[in-house]
């Protein structure tokens, strides 16, 4: 046995043993050319991704691109975004505080998104918030709470505040979070434009009607000159729900709150998003909303 290694060992001389190298060597290139490689799939395009990278996530509407979710969404009229909102405080039982909140913290979360602090020149950046008597103006306050949170250094106009409990909490948890109170609004647009980088619009909402009165004419009047950009909260204030208004002011960001109202569709502002991630999937079907998905645990989605 030991004779035949010896001889074994003979035989693959320094030449030889070049030689089996050669071939083994050729053998696996030709081998490795055949077997699929680790960067394209067999059944892959060339132009898609590689094996090991995470699937792209599309952040418009079911299975179609983001340009084309804004336009499945379905735009509501006044009278379908009351009924949506009654059958949420009615047969889901949420509460006005907890859509409040959301609504809030929506569209502080869109105003980040379209204008984060490190692209304004405050530090922190200024935003003055404009709000309203009624439920948008709460969602004007819980806004600026959470802006303050995000970096940002607002404060609140609020010339008619309603004798209810759930504003006067809403001004109290603004103002021990050192959120100052304008007592009046600065009359011309240059000096709101001078100390301010952005205005956030939460006057009117969608169940507004009739006559702007004042203060709120003068309000819309001077906001309506501004150069600063203007984000509106549901609705631009003074537009018609349903037919807008091109002569009132035009925001340069818009958050739709549930869904978007008609009066979108004449939106020319370069940020359209939409808030208020809770509704309710039977809620949805029953007025074919078909709202896009969230993307993972947003609660904000870019509709333009």
């Amino acid at each position: 046995m030991r004779r035949g290694c010896r001889a074994a060992r003979r035989a693959f001389r320094p030449g030889r043993m070049s030689a089996l190298r050669s071939l083994l060597g050729l053998g696996l290139l030709v081998a490795g050319w055949r077997l699929p490689r680790p960067g394209v799939r067999a059944d892959a395009c060339r132009a898609g991704r590689t094996w090991w990278a995470p699937p792209r996530r599309t952040s418009g509407g079911r299975g179609d691109p983001e340009a084309m979710a804004g336009a499945a969404v379905r735009y509501l009229s006044q009278e379908e975004a009351r009924a949506v909102d009654q059958e949420l405080f009615g047969e889901y039982q949420f509460s006005v505080e907890q859509l409040m909140e959301l609504a809030g913290l929506s569209c502080a979360t869109a105003v980040a998104k379209a204008y984060p602090p490190s692209s304004l020149s405050g530090s922190p950046p200024a935003v003055l918030v404009v709000c309203g008597p009624g439920n948008n103006g709460g969602d004007g306050l819980v806004c600026a709470r959470h802006l303050r949170l995000f970096g940002y250094r607002p404060t609140v106009y609020y010339p008619k505040r309603p004798d209810k409990p759930l504003f006067a909490a809403l001004v109290t948890q603004c103002q021990k979070m050192d959120i100052p109170f304008l007592g009046e609004m600065p009359a011309e647009p240059v000096l709101i434009d001078e100390l301010y980088e952005l205005v956030v619009d939460a006057i009117f909402g969608f169940s507004f009607k009739g006559d702007i009165r004042e203060p709120f004419r003068s309000i819309l009047d001077v906001l309506s000159g501004l150069t600063v950009p203007i984000a509106s909260i549901d609705i631009p204030s003074g537009w018609d729900v349903e037919k807008g208004n091109p002569g009132g002011i035009q925001p340069d960001l818009l958050i739709s709150l549930t869904a978007p109202k008609k009066s979108a569709t004449h939106f020319t502002g370069r940020y359209h998003y939409l808030g208020g991630r809770f509704v309710p999937p039977a809620l949805e079907k029953k007025y074919q909303l078909n709202l896009p998905p969230y993307p993972d645990t947003e609660c904000v989605h870019r509709l333009q």
